[in-house]
């Protein structure tokens, strides 16, 4: 063979491949591409409409920095190795990102006809969604019912073990679902059940009420969707906040924040301010074959980022020049004013990010805030301010915090 790599037999470089996959899809798609015989012998990764799950980028998060580095460039951040890529997205110039993502898939929304439609910034293939328009009622006097900038996803995921898509939309308690090249949505309201939070894993779409976890049926999007119980939650306590994180397609995470005010001290004459207000947080397995959820005392070394729209799974020992606790739990909640006008909303200030993390090994807690002037004299911020700011992105308009990121390029 001498040194010439494209001899490699087929089996081996299927093994290669496979080899590679175990890793990161990127490291997937470098070896294809070095040569036509290389790319013959693999899968093309596009291939499902560019959502079969073992192709589907992992921990891969795009930094939303202000200003970007180039006009349509913008930088992603692997939470999982640390490595930092720079990618074209021309899309943008024409679409807005929404808040959740698809594994490392990027949610965009056309402006003007408001087609949904998902991006991989690794092959530059665009997976095309129904719009969000066929989500609106036909006749109804409440905005939030008939116009579509009110019906953004707060979370996307695979549905039914195929290539359909479930979205839930928060803000109007719907969830859908259609497959690539649909025209419509089929979607159900979900107000009855009070939902809090949903996630993607193993190709199935999930959802949690206070006291019960949901799996979306809808026969790859054929039927109507449909909410089959899975697992009885314990009853939740007043105040609370319950979060489902799924980690690298393996297994599913249930988050359980917990709101007080300790006892003896003064209420403040504002009332209480749920973003502030200390908390308690709790972590749980879904054990889908016993129906049931198993207390995690940790989380495997990781940490845990969570926001109102995005999760974030990070590795600290990528981060070794930074500090992100093992077995904490980062909560990034939004804090910006804004101005409602003839449907539109626009930030009114700069964006606040309110930061809780919480210590499952040791029960420590700890809460600081931040204030980011959208400026390039803005001092940078360290890798867990980058991530939480990331998971607290409000998508109020065009103003993002500035971002740090170490400058090695992989």
């Amino acid at each position: 063979m001498g040194s010439d790599w494209t001899t490699l037999t087929g089996c081996l470089v299927i093994l290669i491949a496979e080899r590679l996959l175990a890793n990161d899809v990127t490291d997937y798609i470098r070896f294809r591409a070095v040569c036509n015989s290389w790319r013959q012998h693999t899968e093309d990764p596009r291939v499902n409409d560019g959502l079969k799950p073992k192709y589907l980028p992992r921990s891969w998060i795009m930094l939303e920095e202000t200003p970007p580095p180039a006009a349509f460039q913008r930088r992603f951040l692997n939470t999982n190795t640390g490595g930092v890529v720079s990618v074209g997205v021309p899309e943008l110039q024409d679409h807005d990102v929404m808040g959740p993502t698809l594994g490392g898939l990027l949610t965009l929304r056309e402006r003007g006809t408001h087609a949904l439609r998902l991006f991989n910034p690794f092959t530059s293939h665009l997976t095309e969604l129904p719009p969000l328009t066929s989500l609106l009622h036909s006749v109804a006097h409440d905005p939030t019912l008939v116009e579509p900038v009110y019906h953004q996803p707060t979370a996307i995921g695979l549905s039914d073990g195929s290539t359909a898509v479930a979205v839930y939309c928060k803000l109007v308690e719907k969830v859908a679902v259609a497959r690539p090249g649909d025209s419509r949505w089929k979607w159900i309201s979900v107000r009855s059940h009070r939902l809090h939070s949903a996630a993607s894993l193993m190709g199935f779409f999930y959802l949690v009420s206070r006291t019960i976890l949901f799996r979306l049926h809808s026969n790859g999007a054929i039927q109507q969707p449909k909410l089959l119980p899975v697992v009885d939650l314990p009853n939740a306590v007043p105040s609370c906040r319950l979060t489902l994180a799924a980690e690298d397609d393996e297994k599913l995470t249930l988050v359980k924040e917990i709101f007080y005010w300790p006892h003896g001290e003064e209420v403040p004459s504002e009332g209480f301010n749920i973003l502030k207000m200390p908390r308690l947080c709790l972590a749980y397995a879904v054990d889908m074959g016993l129906r049931m959820l198993m207390p995690s005392p940790r989380l495997d070394g990781r940490a845990l980022f969570v926001g109102d729209d995005r999760v974030v799974w990070a590795s600290p020992g990528a981060f070794s020049h930074c500090h992100i606790a093992a077995d904490t739990i980062y909560t990034g909640r939004p804090n910006r004013l804004f101005t409602v006008h003839a449907c539109c909303i626009e930030p009114a200030g700069p964006l606040k990010v309110v930061l809780h993390a919480h210590s499952l090994a040791y029960g420590l807690t700890e809460h600081r805030e931040y204030e980011d002037d959208d400026s390039e004299e803005a001092s940078p911020k360290g890798i867990v301010e980058t991530v939480a700011s990331y998971v607290a992105s409000d998508r109020g308009g065009g103003a993002r915090p500035p971002l740090y990121m170490a400058s090695h390029v992989v």
